[in-house]
C-alpha cells in the first residue's frame, strides 16, 4: 500500500476517533450537569410548589398567593451567571431598581445606590428597601432589587460563581419573603390608599 494513502487513512481514522470521543464527552458532561442543576433546583421548586424547567434553569410556582420563580441567568452586566427570585406584582407605577453592594473591608459599609425616572421614589422607598437588600449581601459580593412595570415583577438578583450558587430551600423561602416585602413597599408608596 502507498505510504500516503496508509497515512490519510490513519489520520481519517484518527479524526473520527476523536470526534466520536468528543461527542460522548459532551453527551456525559451535559447530562451531569442537568443532574446537577435538578439536585440543586428541584427544593426551589418544592418550596414554591411549582414546576422545574431543567432546559430553561427555572422553577415556576406560586408563594404565598403570588406567581413566584427563580430562574438561573446570564447577566447582563458583565461575564456570569446571576440568580433571580421574582414575584409577579403588577402595581403599576414607575420602574425603579436598589442595588447594595457588600463591603471590601470587614469594618466597611455596604454601598448603596438607587435609579428611576422618578427621583422622589428614592427617598420613599430607600428606608424600607435597603435592609431588606443589606441582609442579601451577607454572603454574596452584590444584590439588586428592582420594580419592574412592564413585566409587571418584582426580582432580586444574586450573582453566580458556579450552579452550586443556587440558593438552598430556606436562602431561597427568604428571598422570596423579602421580595414580597419589596413589593408590598412599592404598592404602598406608588399607590398609596386615600
Amino acid at each position: 500500500m502507498n505510504p500516503y494513502v496508509a497515512t490519510t487513512l490513519a489520520m481519517c481514522v484518527i479524526v473520527l476517533l476523536s470526534l466520536i470521543a468528543t461527542a460522548y464527552m459532551a453527551m456525559y458532561f451535559n447530562k451531569r450537569a442537568k443532574a446537577d442543576l435538578k439536585q440543586e433546583m428541584s427544593p426551589l421548586a418544592e418550596v414554591i410548589e411549582g414546576e422545574l424547567d431543567l432546559e430553561e434553569a427555572t422553577v415556576n410556582g406560586r408563594f404565598e398567593g403570588h406567581i413566584a420563580a427563580g430562574r438561573m441567568a446570564t447577566s447582563i452586566i458583565g461575564a456570569g451567571r446571576v440568580f433571580h427570585t421574582s414575584i409577579i406584582d403588577g402595581a403599576g407605577g414607575v420602574k425603579w431598581a436598589a442595588y447594595a453592594v457588600a463591603p471590601k473591608s470587614p469594618d466597611g459599609q455596604i454601598a448603596h445606590t438607587f435609579e428611576s425616572e422618578d427621583q422622589r421614589l428614592e427617598k420613599r422607598l430607600v428606608n424600607s428597601i435597603n435592609p431588606l437588600i443589606e441582609a442579601q449581601v451577607s454572603d454574596s459580593p452584590w444584590a439588586r432589587i428592582e420594580y419592574d412595570p412592564g413585566p409587571g415583577h418584582v426580582r432580586l438578583t444574586r450573582p453566580m460563581r458556579t450552579r452550586h450558587d443556587i440558593p438552598g430551600a430556606e436562602v431561597f423561602r427568604t428571598q422570596l419573603e423579602a421580595v414580597i416585602s419589596a413589593g408590598d413597599v412599592n404598592r404602598a408608596v406608588q399607590h398609596p390608599e386615600p
